[in-house]
């Protein structure tokens, strides 16, 4: 007696995950590994079970191999969960980048004036004479003095010249309009 197909289905359960080197890679590679069964539908007969593989997959090349039933236990322990693979990932990752010191940042020259960026020579100047006479060593203004100074020297040397001043400003993505007018002119 012949019984007509209704339908066949491919059922797929994650089993998880391991890391193995991957024949067509040649690399070490993350594998998604999970069990399939192919059930098939026959007419008045329920669903019967034709095929149960154990089957692992390239992540990266998405190649596909078939796990022997023999080989199955050896590959059981070397399961991980998603998690247990991501807490892998971040930490073989962490252990090839060395650590570096974090990175401070220095005040830009007009943080060292403490003036706006669009200030006059005029207001950079009397900025400078301020702060000047505040950290000077010779009027007490404590170890890091002479750094301070030459901080502040540096900073007025560069924003009083225009074209060092507008090359400084284009490095920091400041954008100055030529002929643009002061509010004053209006």
């Amino acid at each position: 007696m012949i019984f007509p197909i209704i339908g066949a289905k491919d059922y797929i359960d994650q089993r998880g995950f391991m890391i193995h080197a991957c024949p067509t890679c040649k690399r070490e590679r993350t594998f998604a590994v999970y069990s399939t069964r192919r059930k098939l539908t026959l007419y008045l007969i329920p669903t019967v079970g034709v095929r149960s593989q154990y089957v692992m997959e390239c992540m990266s090349c998405h190649g596909r191999w078939g796990i022997a039933e023999s080989q199955w236990e050896d590959v059981k322990p070397l399961l991980m969960s998603q998690e247990q693979l991501s807490r892998w990932i971040v930490e073989r990752e962490r252990a090839a980048q060395p650590i570096a010191p974090p990175r401070r940042m220095q005040p830009t020259l007009y943080q060292v004036l403490q003036v706006d960026p669009s200030a006059d020579p005029e207001i950079i100047d009397v900025a400078y004479r301020r702060l000047a006479m505040k950290h000077h060593p010779d009027r007490g203004g404590g170890p890091e003095a002479q750094e301070r100074m030459r901080q502040l020297n540096a900073a007025r040397d560069v924003l009083r010249d225009p074209a060092r001043r507008a090359a400084y400003d284009r490095s920091m993505g400041i954008v100055r309009l030529p002929d643009a007018m002061r509010p004053e002119e209006v």
